[in-house]
């Protein structure tokens, strides 16, 4: 998603061009850190990316600007269902 998309989309469509690039860096870092945690990717969940684009543009407009992505996957992890690790190529299937 480029700057130009975030800005157009629903949650970041109040935030000048400068918040942009840092809500843009923001959610990133967000995403970054859920991956991280989670161990699979994410964006096999749909809409799961758009749901922490949400969080951090609720956070930005509280006036949060201080650690917002730890924030943001934070509460991210907290009103999130867990998704299962990906399966690789070699797992066996689960009955």
């Amino acid at each position: 998603m480029t700057g130009a998309d975030l800005q157009k989309s629903m949650p970041f469509s109040f935030a000048s061009p400068e918040d942009l690039v840092r809500l843009e860096r923001a959610l990133e870092r967000a995403w970054a850190i859920v991956e991280a945690r989670h161990g699979h990717d994410p964006l096999k969940a749909p809409g799961e990316r758009e749901r922490l684009a949400y969080i951090v543009a609720t956070l930005w407009r509280q006036g949060e600007q201080e650690d917002v992505p730890a924030k943001a996957a934070e509460q991210f992890q907290t009103t999130a269902p867990l998704l299962p690790p990906l399966r690789t190529p070699n797992d066996e299937p689960s009955p």
